[in-house]
């Protein structure tokens, strides 16, 4: 009796487990976007990071920044980056503070300038990262998910850019893995659905976070790639709103 009982509930449990709704895009996605930018991310973040630009050639630039983002649950993130190196960029700075509200500082005009809606597609100061790639959005916000199959413990998402939408990359697709929950590689099309760059990310731990510790942007009409890696990774410190200001912006970051 007892081994037909076993062999009872194993079956149950097999059952159930098959019968169990799969996740549809929507909820994998929702999932991705609880923990960047949801109830799941650091409240906030400091970090040290180390930019390096690769040309088409081989040739390599290094630049260092510090950074810092809040977590608003009600809005839009925000976050600050302050080039530290190299000696003509130091000071240099960038704010988020929602879609429509992105700020440049050229401290060798010493004036803050707004970044248009039109120039969000530009290259943020020659990397491979545009403007709207730093940006705050989330990607539900803009695009309709497909779920196009499963690969190697992954998920594989197809977003399609909504009608009503300004993104650049009509469409985007995403590999989402299933034990971090977060995305390992995007790969983005143009308007015509041509290829256009690929960010691959390793994922890492902040605290008792899980989240992207390097990413690789890959621009493949320019043969040109960014390496982005963070270190010094401190969360949930409670950060002051001030740093997201202007005020700050224009400061100088020691």
């Amino acid at each position: 009796m007892r081994s037909s009982h076993a062999v009872f509930v194993i079956s149950a449990v097999l059952f159930l487990a098959a019968a169990a709704p799969a996740q549809t895009a929507e909820e994998i996605l929702t999932a991705v976007e609880k923990k960047t930018s949801g109830d799941e991310a650091p409240r906030d973040m400091e970090s040290t990071l180390r930019m390096t630009l690769v040309g088409t050639r081989g040739d390599s630039k290094v630049r260092e920044l510090r950074a810092w983002s809040k977590n608003n649950e009600s809005g839009d993130d925000w976050r600050i980056m302050k080039f530290l190196s190299p000696a003509d960029m130091r000071d240099i700075g960038l704010l988020v503070l929602a879609e429509d509200r992105m700020y440049l500082y050229l401290p060798e005009f010493r004036r803050v300038r707004r970044i248009a809606s039109h120039n969000k597609k530009d290259n943020f100061m020659g990397s491979d990262f545009s403007y709207d790639d730093l940006g705050t959005s989330v990607y539900s916000a803009h695009y309709t998910p497909r779920l196009a199959g499963e690969e190697d413990g992954a998920w594989i998402l197809e977003l399609e850019r909504k009608p009503e939408s300004d993104k650049p990359y009509k469409t985007v697709r995403l590999r989402v893995l299933k034990d971090s929950g977060l995305p390992d590689r995007m790969e983005m099309a143009d308007d015509s659905g041509a290829p256009w760059k690929v960010a691959e990310q390793e994922i890492g731990k902040a605290g008792a976070y899980r989240i992207p510790v390097k990413i690789v942007m890959r621009d493949l009409k320019a043969k040109s790639h960014t390496v982005l890696e963070m270190t010094d990774i401190r969360v949930d410190q409670n950060l002051d709103e001030e740093i997201f200001s202007e005020r700050f912006l224009k400061r100088s970051v020691r």
